[in-house]
């Protein structure tokens, strides 16, 4: 390990431990629920018949059937769940760069016997394995749920929503990492990054009800990933190897932007 990497690791244990109580809490809420949800299917049903469709359409298709793959996975890998893990990625991306300069710190890095490249690199790493802690939390502690709540969702489903929900989050934590060290600003990188993931989101659940949006949500990766029925219907490769390239591009032209600015 680095020491860079180890540094910024090290910072992070407490900041951390929020992330994983948020994350554990509303992993134990959702599996612990359903029982109850389940005994009440019919009075559900009814209400999930009623919805509005600017409802539907903004918490995904998922919610517009009662099923357990349908309300597990949308509280899970489609709404709070997934805020988590995004909200983590962009805080902690955001941080890499941005976040030691604003601090004062960065120039103390900067001199350490390793290039600016793997510095930048080191705190991309910091940040991506934070976050597949968070979500390999939340992905055991399902799998542990599953038999106890009469959970009976296919094994290779629940890996591919865990996949997919990383490295949706990662994209856009891979974004504010770019945007913080090309500016420097953490709330640039924070601004940037995570209004975009809400107006994508948001793009996405009212392409459905808005023609002209319809071909503007093509761009938004929440089209790609549905949360909401992943847990049903699984998720074709292409989508994690079209995230996982974005990722790569973003973080790529983050450490170039670093690489070339100027800190004097």
């Amino acid at each position: 390990m680095t020491p860079v990497l180890g540094r910024t690791l090290a910072r992070e244990r407490r900041p951390i431990l929020g992330w994983v109580v948020g994350v554990a809490l509303i992993t134990l809420i959702t599996v612990a629920s359903w029982p109850g949800i389940a005994e009440s299917s019919a009075d559900f049903e009814e209400i999930l018949a009623n919805l509005p469709a600017a409802l539907t359409a903004f918490f995904g298709e998922g919610i517009a059937s009662f099923s357990a793959a349908a309300i597990v996975g949308s509280r899970l890998y489609g709404t709070i769940g997934m805020a988590l893990f995004i909200g983590y990625a962009v805080s902690r991306g955001a941080r890499g760069i941005a976040g030691e300069e604003g601090d004062g710190t960065l120039e103390l890095l900067v001199t350490l016997p390793v290039s600016r490249t793997a510095v930048a690199v080191d705190k991309v790493v910091a940040m991506l394995l934070g976050l597949s802690g968070l979500v390999v939390l939340e992905l055991v502690m399902l799998l542990v749920a599953m038999p106890l709540v009469d959970l009976d969702f296919a094994v290779g489903n629940v890996l591919a929503a865990s996949v997919g929900v990383y490295l949706l989050s990662a994209l856009f934590g891979g974004l504010a990492f770019a945007v913080g060290a090309a500016t420097g600003s953490r709330g640039a990188a924070v601004g940037i990054a995570g209004g975009l993931a809400g107006g994508l989101f948001l793009l996405t659940g009212f392409a459905s009800l808005v023609d002209w949006l319809e071909p503007l949500s093509a761009i938004s990766p929440f089209s790609a990933y549905d949360g909401t029925v992943v847990l049903s219907e699984g998720l074709g490769a292409g989508t994690p190897l079209v995230f996982a390239a974005l990722v790569v591009l973003l973080v790529a032209v983050g450490v170039a932007a670093f690489d070339r600015r100027d800190l004097s």
